[in-house]
């Protein structure tokens, strides 16, 4: 039996792309921004999202355990977006340069980390498929992984320049992603 054509990744993907952009204008973060990456990291970045958009089109998904999981993790990512947004917003009472409260207080990098648990989110919930674009979604899932993590090497040195001493305390004190003193 075939499935539907809206069993696919694809619709997944591009609803958190929406979702993450939405929360972003609906919560105002408006630290978010600054000198950014480079044109080459941008490039990247983009080429990658495209890649995903590609890829996932060809993956579909049943409505099984392996589905609610990943549903599960997806949604948990985007909490994690929410709230690294939330620390973004403008805080009359908070005057430092370097956004340590919030989410922030945990994790540096936690939009990063949130697009790396949705992706693994994704992931899991083509479980069952046995396509070859399937293993290559796992294959674009490590070069996500890899990919994100030399994006903020990047952004900790511009950072660095930016905020300087400030931002090598933060350092010390709160680990890149999630665990440990990275």
């Amino acid at each position: 039996m075939e499935t539907a054509w809206y069993f696919r990744l694809f619709f997944v993907y591009l609803g958190w792309f929406i979702i993450s952009w939405l929360l972003y204008f609906i919560i105002k973060a408006k630290r978010m921004s600054g000198p950014g990456p480079s044109r080459s990291w941008v490039t990247a970045f983009w080429a990658s999202f495209i890649t995903g958009f590609v890829l996932t089109w060809f993956i579909h998904y049943s409505i099984d355990l392996a589905f609610w999981v990943g549903l599960c993790i997806v949604i948990i990512s985007e909490v994690v977006f929410a709230l690294g947004y939330s620390a973004m917003r403008e805080h009359p009472e908070k005057k430092q340069a370097v956004v340590d409260w919030g989410i922030y207080g945990v994790s540096r990098h936690s939009h990063v980390l949130a697009g790396i648990i949705c992706v693994l989110g994704m992931v899991i919930m083509g479980w069952g498929s046995t396509s070859v674009a399937y293993i290559l979604l796992w294959v674009y899932f490590a070069l996500y992984v890899m990919l994100s993590h030399f994006g903020v090497l990047n952004e900790e040195k511009l950072n660095v320049e930016r905020f300087g001493q400030e931002y090598l305390d933060y350092m010390k004190k709160v680990p890149r992603y999630f665990f440990g003193k990275i």
